[in-house]
Formats: C-alpha cells, sequence, structure tokens
C-alpha cells in the first residue's frame, strides 16, 4: 500500500518505465486479479506473446476491455519449436523491442494466460532484462492459474494435509510419480495414450480439463477405457490415486 501511495504521488513523467508481467488467469474475464486489472488501466504498451502472427490471443481478449482505447500494442512471436537456437534469438528480440519501448519512457504489461511464474514465456524474457534494468523496473503481477481453476470448477482440492502436489510439464517419465496421491499434467494434448495408460495401471481417478475459462471449455472424468489420441492444445489433466479425495 505504501508504495502505491509513493508512486501516485511521483509525477508521471519523472516515474522510472517498467515492465509488468501480468498473469490474466486462465481465460474467465472475472478471474483476473485486482492488480492486474489496476495496471492494465493505466499502461502505455500491451506486449503480447504469439505463436503464430496471425492467431488471436485468448490473453488479449481478457485483458483487452480493461485498458485505455489508445494503448499501444506490441505483439511479439514466440514460435513453438524446440529449437534451442530459434528460441534463443526470439526471446532476445522480443526483449529488445521491450527495452526499446522502456527507454523512450513508455511502461510495458506482458501478458500470460495463468501465472508468469509457472512454465511462461515471460520467465525467459525476465532472466534476459533482469540483468539489464534496475530491480524497480520489474514487478510480476501473479494470476490464477488452469489447474486451480479446474479443480475449483468441480470441487476438488488439489492436495489435502501433507500430500505432495506433483506438477509436470508432459508425461515423460510419469511412471517415476506413480505413488505419487496428487498429479497435475500439463500439456497432454498428444500424449493421452500415455496419461489413460497411468489412470489404468494405477487405478487413480482422472479430470480432463480443456480450454478452461474459455470459449470450448470442457471439464470432466476421464474414464482408463477411452481411446483418445489427441485433445485441445490448452488441456491438462489433475489425478488423484485411490484412497484420495474423489471427483464425483
Amino acid at each position: 500500500m505504501q508504495q502505491e501511495q509513493n508512486e501516485q504521488t511521483i509525477p508521471q513523467s519523472t516515474r522510472k518505465a517498467k515492465l509488468y508481467g501480468v498473469g490474466v488467469g486462465p481465460g474467465d474475464p472475472n478471474l483476473i486479479t485486482l492488480r492486474a486489472v489496476e495496471i492494465l488501466r493505466e499502461i502505455e504498451v500491451i506486449a503480447i506473446p504469439k505463436s503464430k502472427m496471425e492467431r488471436e490471443s485468448v490473453a488479449w481478449e481478457i485483458a483487452q476491455s480493461h485498458c485505455p482505447s489508445g494503448v499501444s500494442i506490441m505483439e511479439l512471436e514466440m514460435p513453438m519449436t524446440s529449437n534451442e537456437e530459434i528460441l534463443q534469438a526470439a526471446w532476445q528480440k522480443a526483449a529488445g523491442l521491450i527495452r526499446a519501448e522502456l527507454d523512450l519512457g513508455h511502461s510495458v504489461a506482458f501478458l500470460t494466460l495463468g501465472d508468469p511464474s509457472l512454465y511462461s514465456t515471460y520467465s525467459y524474457l525476465l532472466t534476459i532484462l533482469k540483468n539489464q534494468l534496475e530491480p524497480d523496473q520489474i514487478e510480476t503481477i501473479p494470476g490464477i492459474t488452469a489447474m486451480s481453476a479446474a479443480a475449483a470448477r468441480v470441487n476438488l482440492p488439489l492436495a489435502i494435509g501433507d500430500e505432495p502436489l506433483v506438477v509436470l510439464p508432459g508425461i515423460e517419465g510419469l511412471d517415476a510419480y506413480e505413488h505419487y496421491p496428487n498429479l497435475v499434467l500439463m500439456k497432454v494434448s498428444r500424449n493421452l495414450p500415455a496419461v489413460l495408460n497411468h489412470i489404468q495401471k494405477t487405478g487413480s481417478q482422472a479430470v480432463l480439463a480443456t480450454r478452461v475459462g474459455q470459449t470450448g471449455e470442457e471439464i470432466r472424468l476421464l474414464r482408463p477405457e477411452e481411446e483418445m489420441e489427441k485433445v485441445d492444445y490448452l488441456s491438462l489433466v489433475l489425478c488423484k490415486r485411490d484412497g484420495s479425495e474423489d471427483f464425483e
């Protein structure tokens, strides 16, 4: 509160331009935080990461109504590839564009679905820009994650008491986590057969959550006897072993 009061007393022209990493939540506009809205109402430049430049940004759709009508839009191409050289070049280019706006005195809000600290492109830019900016020129605004929103939609605790919760960015090495009571499996779009095999082997119950809070949302119990090869890219699975909280 004291920091906000101090900022309000500093003339706009003398404030340092800042980078804000803004988590806008999983998709439902009602799940964006008050702090995120506060920043978006005053921001000068919105940075939007896009895997392909012709695609619409869900994060921008959530944030748009909260932004000034004349806000400047900076679209940053972040290719979907595992090629480290291509990724590094994209991150460096994006960081350079953001730094150029900051040097002009324009604060920038980098939008990200969910939370900017969890498997977000923002983290790569942050690593670069933390070495170039003053500490008070960067502020990360946390957001509600898709896994939290999905669990809330089915009234399911992600973990209870002293239970561990493991969040995996994919299904590689899933066998090593068979004995954990609570798993969140991200990026399952191309690996449903492996997830279904895990459910059958461990007797786990599982919820498939697709596009949480967005158009086309689907959240349902995943049956181990199903035969699915692929689901939407924005999908995750919540797994609980028998003896834990029931989904139904």
